[in-house]
């Protein structure tokens, strides 16, 4: 029997060459000087081993350079006025957000999970995770906690995502143990119309055929594995709703969520800086959030400890400083 291989992608020596590029401009703020990159990007270091002249290689990194801008990559230079050597390159990480009021179909959610699955197995990810160890060995910083790659990621790691996914794709009827914020918890039965983030908070948007109502339950609190529902071991389908339905229930959630605002005080280059990704000068940052559930964002937010401080609303403030007061007293 033949040996099993995972799948490889073609490989080309410049594509790659610049996506090794792009990933390490985008692994530290302070930016890379040409002599870190020429180190941690295999290609390059593999060119001066072979032989390559310093000239033919600085003419190699400017041309790549002028690729990426191509490419629409804005390359910045936070140190401009620096000695050539010295020079700092980097690529600002909000490049690679998310445009805003931009969304996905459930289909499209799944198209984007496959190309991250495909990214995990390919190797010019281990090429890159390579080189950004090199460049750690440097003593270079990353700019957040996380890796800083090119890779598609879905922000959530709650496990009945992907079969709600399915579920949404396929008109399945599907079932789950759902916790409530005073700790009871009920089976449901829903028909799936959509799946939304709310500022980090998953939910999804059903018909409850119990209540028989159209209802929000935030992922975080189904406590079960979601199952499809089955009659004579065939999956339950259902007609999909009409269009207009959908539009009418995500319009009363915009309702619910537009007053559902908690304004938070972040301490500059903590944890929580970086987590929700701010670009400000400023020793401290204001931000808004929009949440669902008041004491799943509070159980967020202890995570963070001093780094932030809930300003409003009373509840949130409240609801964090109980939380604080409780494990206080398990540890008196």
């Amino acid at each position: 029997m033949a040996k099993r291989t995972e799948w490889q992608p073609n490989r080309s020596e410049k594509s790659e060459r610049l996506f090794q590029l792009a990933s390490a401009l985008l692994f530290t703020n302070r930016g890379l000087t040409k002599q870190e990159l020429f180190f941690g990007i295999a290609a390059y270091s593999e060119a001066l081993a072979q032989g390559t002249d310093e000239d033919s290689l600085n003419r190699m990194f400017e041309r790549d350079k002028s690729d990426l801008r191509s490419s629409g990559l804005l390359i910045d230079t936070p140190n401009a006025g620096a000695d050539s050597d010295e020079i700092r390159y980097s690529i600002k990480s909000e490049v690679f957000q998310w445009p805003t009021n931009i969304e996905l179909s459930a289909h499209q959610l799944q198209l984007l999970n496959l190309a991250a699955q495909a990214w995990s197995h390919a190797s010019i990810a281990s090429d890159v995770n390579h080189g950004l160890m090199r460049l750690r060995a440097l003593g270079v910083a990353p700019a957040e906690n996380e890796l800083i790659g090119l890779a598609p990621r879905i922000k959530t790691h709650e496990p009945s995502f992907i079969p709600l996914n399915r579920a949404l794709d396929e008109n399945i009827e599907v079932r789950f143990e759902y916790r409530r914020p005073d700790g009871t918890v009920s089976t449901r039965h829903v028909q799936p119309w959509v799946l939304r983030s709310i500022d980090g908070q998953w939910l999804l948007m059903c018909w409850d055929l119990g209540r028989r109502e159209v209802r929000n339950f935030l992922l975080k609190r189904i406590v079960s594995k979601v199952t499809f529902v089955k009659e004579n071991e065939n999956e339950v389908l259902f007609e999909a709703p009409e269009v207009t339905r959908v539009e009418a229930a995500i319009q009363d959630l915009r309702e619910f969520t537009a007053s559902q605002i908690a304004v938070l005080r972040i301490k500059r280059d903590s944890r929580a800086w970086f987590h929700y990704q701010i670009d400000s000068q400023e020793a401290f940052a204001e931000v808004e959030l929009q949440y669902m559930d008041v004491h799943l964002l509070a159980e967020e937010l202890r995570d963070f400890g001093a780094d932030i401080k809930v300003l409003r609303p009373k509840p949130l403030i409240e609801a964090v400083t109980a939380g604080f007061e409780k494990v206080a007293s398990a540890h008196a």
